[in-house]
């Protein structure tokens, strides 16, 4: 049996991760286009939850319940009352992620945005690089309201941009 290279392994948990926020279910099911921010990451947090309790089932072979108790203990977001996401102090500013996950020896912020402007992608984009300095990964999701795709459809050539990682920042663009 060959293992997978600690950089692969992580390569493959933050893709877990990424797949687990931008899963049909989410997209499919509720009209982001009229949802703000709080409301779309709140459908989020629970196929998060999922997502990642099922990878513990799978990876130490414990019962989903407690699993899932793992991940709300590891999972920390602004609408949860119970846990506290920090701010960071960049410039004169403070910013924090909307969520951040410490699991498998990482720290991973996650980020969301919406928008249907070049500059409501470069905000995220921003905040982003801030929180690439305190955190090991930065997840970063950008939802295009626009009725054209116009930002989701931006790239040109053969070559799609859906989702890209640049130094320790993974973007992906979902519409």
């Amino acid at each position: 049996m060959k293992y997978k290279s600690k950089s692969q392994k992580r390569i493959d948990f933050i893709d877990l991760i990424s797949e687990a926020i931008t899963h049909d279910d989410i997209f499919g099911t509720i009209n982001y286009k009229n949802q703000n921010e709080d409301q779309i990451k709140q459908f989020i947090y629970p196929h998060l939850v999922d997502s990642l309790a099922e990878y513990i089932v799978e990876e130490k072979g414990i019962e989903k319940a407690i699993a899932k108790d793992q991940i709300k203990k590891s999972l920390k977001w602004e609408g949860n009352v119970n846990t506290t996401v920090n701010h960071i102090l960049f410039m004169g500013t403070q910013n924090r992620p909307d969520m951040v996950l410490e699991m498998n020896g990482l720290k991973i912020a996650i980020e969301f945005k919406r928008g249907g402007k070049g500059s409501d992608l470069r905000s995220g984009f921003g905040q982003s690089m801030v929180y690439a300095t305190h955190y090991d990964f930065v997840l970063y999701l950008f939802v295009d309201t626009t009725d054209d795709k116009r930002i989701f459809n931006a790239t040109t050539g053969a070559m799609k941009l859906n989702s890209l990682i640049i130094y320790g920042i993974y973007i992906t663009l979902n519409s």
